[in-house]
Parts: structure tokens; C-alpha cells; sequence
């Protein structure tokens, strides 16, 4: 296997001899190598065969701000998810989960706790799933020393949720990109811009939307937060909590479920991140 690209010391693109691309992992695997390089066997300690090159393209794009750590533990849970409950899964579930288990990290360090409101009703509706997110925390903190919530239990089992390519609700799955699509057309318009797909911004705005879609039409919304948390956040991010007072209109209209406040306050950030990376570029550009 040849190197194609260094993402960083332990994990690097490759290209093997059917001319297929792939993800290797190992410690110090990218150190002092070169594009070229002809790998040895001995060097690898994990191998992604990615053949959606889109998903390749992404990983590659977050590899640099990622722990490789992270990325050994999802490896670790999909292979449990995989071996126990024989699970199809589609290869977008590398990247969703190795992002979100790194996003609640850096959350957990900074102290910040939020909670997650549809536990229950992943344990009792989707329970292969959710005993697959508590072996997930299990394994986070046995690597790390950092214990997850048992909530981020069920932020684990939606990414299985969603990834499974035999899943037989495919008119939810329909439900699901008509809501997607919904969303993005309001966050396009409203502010008028044109969104970057390859960016780290909306890679990650677009994997919280298929979690923020599956609660809706599961009707997973089941408590609030309390207020101390928002009041800064939606008058610093006016113009993006207005765009997402539309959301909720449109989800109203169309599934008959209420927004809540704690949702609404992941949409403002992640749609105040799309308008940020969307302003650096139009500077870029003057």
C-alpha cells in the first residue's frame, strides 16, 4: 500500500493495489513518511476501506482536528455493534460518531453539561441500539478516564440508528430527508447564502439535523431545559435564533410537534458556525 496523504502521525490516506482508497491507523504511522511511501504491514494497526469516496473526502477533512484516539473507540464500538447484533452499517457512521464523541470531550472539559431528554424512549423502542451507546460510554471512559452521561448513551444509539443500511423504516428515512431539505432551504434563503458541502461547518450541521429529524418523528421531544443557558446565546445569535423560529414554524405546520427550547439552541449554533465559515470565505474573496 502506497501513502496518498499525511493526515497526521498515526493516521494517513493510502491507496492499495486495486487502486481502493484507505484510512490507516497507527501510532506514529505518519511520522517522517512521504507521499509514495511504500507502507509496511507491521506499521498498521487499523484499516477503513472507504469505498464512498465522499465520506473519505470528509474524514479526511476533520482528521486534522480530531484525537486518533477517538477514532481507535469508534472503531471499537462499531466492531462490537457489528459482531453482537450482526449490524449492516453505512460508512458515514466513521465520521458522525468519531465527530460527535469529540465535540461532547472538548464539552465535557469546558464543563458544560447539557442534558438529553429521549433516553427512555430509545430504551424502550430501539433497545439493541441504545445497550450499543452504554458499552460506548463504557469503552470511552476505560480508554480516556473521562466519564460520559449515560444520556450520550442514546446520542450513540441514534448514529446507529441512522447508519443501518438494512433499516426497514424507509419511509421514515423518507420523513427524514424531507425534513433535512426543508431546513436547509430556510437557512439558505434567509440569509442567502450558498452552503459550502465540504465544509466542517455543515458536515456538522447536516449530521445534528439527521439527529434533530429522527427526534422529531420519532416525537422523542419529551422535557425542557431550564432558561439559564439560552438568554445569552439567542441575543448574541439574534438573526440566526429568528431563522430557526421558522424552522419550528415548518416543523409545526408539517409534523404538528413543538420545537423545543433546548433543540432550538443547537440549531442557533450550528447555524451561527455555517454564517461564520460563510463570512471568512466572502473575505477571502475581497
Amino acid at each position: 500500500m502506497q501513502v496518498k496523504k499525511i493526515l497526521n502521525n498515526s493516521l494517513i490516506l493510502a491507496e492499495n493495489t486495486l487502486g481502493e482508497e484507505l484510512i490507516l491507523m497507527g501510532k506514529g504511522i505518519g511520522y517522517n513518511k512521504s507521499v509514495g511511501y511504500e507502507l509496511k504491514t507491521e506499521d498498521i494497526e487499523k484499516v477503513f476501506v472507504l469505498k464512498d469516496r465522499e465520506v473519505s473526502k470528509n474524514i479526511i477533512q476533520v482528521a486534522s482536528e480530531i484525537d486518533i484516539e477517538y477514532f481507535e473507540i469508534v472503531e471499537q464500538i462499531i466492531k462490537y455493534a457489528i459482531e453482537k447484533y450482526n449490524m449492516k452499517l453505512m460508512e458515514h457512521i466513521y465520521l458522525g460518531l468519531t465527530d460527535h464523541i469529540s465535540y461532547v470531550m472538548k464539552r465535557i472539559k469546558k464543563g458544560i453539561d447539557i442534558q438529553n431528554f429521549y433516553t427512555d424512549n430509545l430504551k424502550i423502542f430501539n433497545p439493541d441500539e441504545f445497550e450499543i451507546g452504554v458499552y460506548g460510554c463504557k469503552i470511552i471512559e476505560e480508554r480516556t478516564g473521562i466519564k460520559f452521561p449515560i444520556d450520550e448513551a442514546s446520542n450513540i444509539a441514534l448514529h446507529f440508528i441512522n447508519a443501518q443500511q438494512d433499516n426497514p423504516n424507509s419511509i421514515k428515512n423518507q420523513k427524514i430527508n424531507s425534513i433535512l431539505k426543508g431546513i436547509l432551504d430556510i437557512v439558505k434563503y434567509t440569509f442567502n447564502i450558498t452552503f459550502d458541502e465540504e465544509s466542517t461547518s455543515y458536515i456538522r450541521f447536516i449530521s445534528h439535523l439527521k439527529r434533530f429529524a429522527q427526534r422529531i418523528i420519532s416525537y422523542s421531544q419529551d422535557s425542557e431545559m431550564n432558561d439559564i443557558i439560552f438568554d445569552n446565546i439567542f441575543e448574541t445569535c439574534y438573526r440566526e435564533y429568528y431563522c430557526v423560529k421558522k424552522i419550528g414554524i415548518f416543523i409545526k405546520k408539517r409534523y404538528r410537534v413543538e420545537v423545543l427550547k433546548h433543540e432550538e439552541l443547537y440549531l442557533t449554533l450550528h447555524i451561527h458556525r455555517i454564517l461564520e465559515e460563510d463570512n471568512k470565505v466572502k473575505l477571502r474573496k475581497k
